[in-house]
């Protein structure tokens, strides 16, 4: 199963179910207004949202429309919380929830320089404190495609919002390429028209069931907390000098990698006007989240969105 939420002018937008190509949608109106009520109550809801993506699939849907990704806000416009860990860190950590923008919303204005970095989010239900990995995993309802966007004047180091794809899909939506708590897809990003790498979410450092569980440790999780699995990363051939084949998941990494193996750096952070793209494949070809495609904003670039920062 796919959804959306479409902007309506509210907070929370409009939910609606999406077929399994992403080319139909349809409200989800009488079933449930928004995803977050979807969450809430889930082993009342999602069946009855599942029957509609059957009936949409199948082409039966009476008030189907033609899906536009632009359209579209973050599904969680306003999430219970997003957690994300620290680079080269295990532990996930809370960022402020209302820095989320939707797949093509414009990002608003901030001085500085900036990073990009892609990541897969899972979306949960209740999640009790202290739960094994195991059990904490079956808290998954949904899993995202998302950038985590990190500023800084002279180096991006503080982290600063996120950008999530239009879809999330259900984890039985994705078939044999999610398992262990890990989603086995190639995330492409590209920078100003230029591919900065391909990475695979089977090489998430740590799966989703540790991850909920570290989270959930002494509070456990609403439904509605997103948490994010860190940055992917890009397998290192060493060597003198050392390569990576399959290029760079961040700014940060290709910076780090010309450093040891020219000796300098010549990769620009992002500044103002860069043109940010992100999609996730599956083996088949299929893109089940759809793409981001977000420019860093320029000084007068603005939707008045707010800014977020991640815990000190």
């Amino acid at each position: 199963m796919k959804l959306a939420t479409y902007r309506d002018g509210s907070r929370d937008g409009q939910l609606v179910v999406v077929s399994r190509d992403g080319t139909l949608a349809h409200y989800a109106t009488g079933i449930a207004d928004t995803l977050q009520q979807a969450l809430d109550d889930w082993n009342f809801i999602a069946p009855q949202l599942h029957d509609l993506a059957v009936t949409l699939d199948h082409g039966k849907a009476r008030h189907a429309f033609a899906f536009d990704p632009r359209q579209c806000a973050a599904p969680l416009p306003r999430a219970v919380g997003w957690w994300a860990p620290e680079p080269d860190g295990d532990e996930p950590l809370p960022w402020r929830s209302d820095a989320l923008w939707g797949p093509v919303q414009p990002l608003p204005a901030v001085a500085g320089v900036a990073d990009v970095a892609p990541t897969l989010a899972a979306i949960c239900g209740d999640v009790g404190a202290g739960v094994e990995a195991s059990a904490a995993l079956e808290g998954v309802r949904l899993l995202a495609l998302a950038c985590l966007w990190r500023h800084g004047y002279d180096a991006p180091e503080r982290p600063w919002g996120v950008s999530v794809a239009p879809c999330v899909v259900t984890p039985d939506e994705l078939g044999s390429a999610w398992r262990d708590g890990r989603l086995a897809l190639s995330v492409t990003t590209v920078c100003q028209g230029r591919k900065l790498g391909i990475a695979d979410g089977a090489d998430q450092p740590n799966s989703f069931g540790s991850l909920l569980a570290n989270a959930a440790r002494w509070r456990g999780l609403a439904a509605g907390v997103v948490v994010a699995g860190g940055v992917l990363p890009t397998p290192c051939i060493e060597g003198d000098p050392p390569t990576w084949p399959r290029g760079y998941a961040s700014l940060a990494m290709r910076r780090a990698a010309e450093a040891r193996a020219l000796g300098h750096i010549s990769t620009p952070w992002l500044t103002a006007g860069d043109r940010v793209q992100i999609e996730a494949r599956l083996p088949d070809g299929r893109e089940p989240f759809g793409a981001l495609d977000v420019t860093w904003p320029t000084a007068n670039q603005s939707d008045g969105a707010s800014i977020g920062w991640a815990r000190s």
